[in-house]
């Protein structure tokens, strides 16, 4: 990286490169957002690599959420030229996702006019931080996979339970993160009083507390969550005031000893965030092999997960045409992921991924599943010069900075034109935080991708208003109904006009229906996209299709 932005940087890292061979080494240009960093700490944190752009929300992302605001506050002051202890240790997430503990000592380089210019930082890496959570006092996420681990080893029957707050983020927003820890203490407090005895606890990720019972049954289990329940909306007492909030919760009975503690925990998971987001904190049961009032089992989601960890083996890709709006023809294909083993058969995603994505291992998904598309869109577009890819992005993707570098990789690796690929936002990336999802998002504009947002309603449309977004995907749960639902035609109208007002283009999804595609044709609109085009296909089929052949 030659050039002025990166000269004066690189001496000042090298100096102190030299004096600091044990340690990390960091400096972070405050004017232009650029840091330069330890090879070995871009390897072991997984950075996007030794130069990083927009540099303060990036590491920001690996610092533990319960650090992060005395982590921001003494980088204000330093910032600031305030004098501040040189030191300060925090808590930062791994590539592995552990967070070690670390010890940052640095100083402020300033300019001629006295105003700050550089930090120059050495971190020291502790190691694995302690297993017990600071805040709750319980063991972490590992020690409880590691007892789970041993409850299958020894063949003994267990009940997980998992509990969260609906909108912990709203509660933050509301009254602080010191606050919100409160909460979080006092309702792991209640819970360990209550129900100590006949179970262990444990602090999941983010705010979720866990319970792990082998004694108790699921009778017993429903009946614990309404009381704690009852309490986190009535009863909770924080500083001598009376504070509500409503939970949700996620049930596993785990009786088969040939399924990973792995499955186990995520499929508790993905009953908390079903109970959270679909059934407004009702108890969901993972349980007698399935979720209620869905076909996932566990054995079936335990394979998909093998099927990850053994290169992805038994995945493969269909296409779903993408079609011009002003003459139906084809323009580029929406990939989707599918499945397929015995006895199970061709499985849908809608039965894997919504589970999976609860799961690490879905980043090693999504990636193979970039990389094949690319592949296969250098065939496409050997006959179809300008089409295009579009790729649902995945929130363990975003969330992770690695992520830069190993797209990046991706796109040498293929050859694929950047210019060729839209990456595709689902609502559930507003779990981010907006720093990070915005440094995300312009690095992805930066390489030349183009930004597609899948719109189910009008809270979708604030990435629309915050980033710079090039395409909104118009869900068929709006679309393939406005032939009869006015509020749905309304709907429809009022976001397409909103795009109209933002300068970016559409996508209808879900087409279906010949009476649809003749009313849509008044709208101002870039694509369409649903059965009566074409289903999705492989990469044979789709290239043989009538719509692709005929130019």
């Amino acid at each position: 990286m030659a050039g002025s932005n990166y000269d004066t940087i690189s001496r000042i890292f090298d100096t102190f490169a030299v004096t600091s061979r044990s340690r990390y080494v960091y400096i972070y240009d405050i004017n232009r957002n650029l840091s330069r960093w330890s090879v070995n700490a871009v390897d072991y944190f997984g950075l996007p690599g030794e130069y990083v752009f927009n540099a303060g929300s990036v590491w920001e992302s690996h610092v533990h959420p319960d650090d992060k605001t005395a982590y921001n506050e003494h980088l204000s002051i330093v910032f600031s030229g305030k004098k501040a202890d040189p030191e300060f240790e925090y808590r930062a997430r791994n590539k592995s996702g552990e967070y070690v503990a670390c010890t940052c000592k640095g100083i402020i380089i300033k300019d001629y006019a006295g105003r700050p210019a550089f930090f120059a930082c050495s971190i020291t890496n502790h190691g694995v931080v302690n297993n017990n959570d600071p805040i709750t006092g319980f063991p972490n996420q590992y020690e409880m996979l590691a007892q789970l681990g041993k409850y299958k080893n020894e063949k003994r029957n267990y009940i997980v339970l998992m509990i969260n707050y609906i909108d912990f983020g709203e509660i933050n927003r509301r009254f602080g993160y010191e606050f919100g820890n409160k909460i979080l203490k006092t309702t792991a407090n209640y819970l360990l009083d209550e129900f100590g005895n006949t179970g262990k606890c444990y602090r999941g990720e983010g705010t979720i507390l866990a319970y792990v019972t082998t004694n108790m049954t699921l009778d017993e289990i429903k009946h614990m969550y309404q009381k704690v329940r009852s309490y986190t909306k009535g009863h909770l007492i924080i500083e001598g005031k009376k504070a509500s909030a409503d939970i949700g919760g996620g049930v596993i009975i785990a009786d088969d000893f040939t399924v990973d503690e792995h499955t186990v925990y995520t499929s508790a998971k993905y009953a908390l965030n079903y109970s959270k987001t679909e059934r407004n904190g009702n108890l969901i049961i993972f349980h007698n092999g399935e979720l209620e009032n869905n076909k996932n089992s566990i054995e079936l989601v335990d394979e998909v997960r093998s099927s990850v960890l053994n290169k992805c083996e038994n995945f493969y890709l269909e296409y779903q045409p993408i079609v011009s709006s002003e003459d139906n023809s084809i323009v580029g294909a929406e990939v989707l992921i599918r499945w397929k083993k015995e006895p199970y058969g061709v499985v849908s995603p809608s039965e894997f991924v919504p589970w999976l994505e609860q799961d690490p291992v879905f980043y090693t998904l999504g990636n193979w599943i970039l990389e094949k598309a690319l592949i296969d869109g250098l065939e496409f577009r050997k006959t179809h010069k300008k089409f295009y890819i579009n790729i649902n992005l995945a929130y363990m993707q975003l969330e992770r900075s690695e992520f830069r570098t190993t797209l990046l990789e991706i796109l040498r690796r293929t050859g694929y034109p950047s210019t060729g690929l839209f990456l595709e936002l689902s609502h559930n990336v507003r779990q981010l935080s907006r720093d990070h999802l915005k440094s995300q998002v312009e690095f992805l504009k930066s390489c030349g991708i183009k930004i597609a947002v899948d719109v189910k309603d009008f809270a979708d449309l604030d990435l629309v208003r915050q980033f710079p977004v090039d395409l909104i995907k118009i869900d068929p749960d709006i679309s393939s109904s406005i032939d009869n639902n006015l509020t749905n035609r309304y709907v429809l109208e009022t976001i397409l006009d909103f795009a109209d007002k933002m300068s970016v283009s559409t996508c209808i999804t879900g087409i279906e229906d010949e009476n649809i595609a003749q009313m849509i044709k008044k709208y101002n609109i870039l694509s369409v996209q649903g059965y009566l085009y074409g289903r999705p296909l492989n990469l044979q089929d789709f290239e043989h299709s009538p719509l692709y052949i005929s130019k």
